[in-house]
């Protein structure tokens, strides 16, 4: 990893804008991120479809593309309050209403029990299933089929039938140890 830290230099300069404005998307903020991105790629390495460096440029700019995906979701979902809203305190609160905003929690702890199944499944599967279940973890984290494939240096087709098999592995695996139980 240390031999190639400069690889988030050329992903942040080539790929990326980094916005100081902005909470998330400093560039001391995205460089932090493609650090865990690197490490993410040293750690999911085979060795075989290509170099290493070619990887895990592929695998901080895909990261990265996604945590400034993720702080203009934010950013776009903050309520807008005017501070220009003339009121004394006798009156009270300001005369406008609260806008709702969904916070996500659902939405994140759907993401996170996904993660933590997937997680589970690759530790335990080997072959196509867990090729499947890491294409699996590419497509939650918003990745395209074509852009996994193109990661892994395979056909569109072959990811489908990867995320298949898994899928199919999962779903037995779920009634084999969850009914017994019910």
């Amino acid at each position: 990893m240390e031999e190639n830290l400069l690889l988030i230099d050329k992903v942040l300069g080539l790929s990326i804008s980094t916005d100081e404005t902005v909470c998330g998307l400093g560039y001391h903020d995205l460089y932090q991120e493609g650090a865990v991105a690197l490490c993410r790629a040293a750690s999911t390495y085979d060795g075989t479809s290509a170099k290493f460096s070619t990887y895990a440029k592929t695998v901080i700019r895909n990261h990265l593309l996604n945590c400034c995906k993720s702080v203009n979701t934010r950013q776009r979902n903050l309520p807008a309050v005017s501070l220009d809203v003339d009121y004394t305190a006798d009156d009270g609160p300001p005369p406008f209403a609260e806008p709702y905003t969904p916070d996500g929690v659902d939405e994140l702890l759907g993401r996170m029990d996904t993660a933590d199944l997937l997680a589970d499944c690759k530790r335990r599967y080997t072959g196509v299933a867990r090729l499947g279940v890491e294409a699996m973890e590419w497509k939650v984290k918003g990745l395209s089929g074509a852009d996994i494939a193109r990661l892994y240096g395979a056909k569109p087709n072959q990811v489908g039938a990867w995320i298949s098999r898994a899928a199919q592995k999962i779903r037995k695996d779920i009634v084999e140890n969850l009914l017994p139980h019910l």
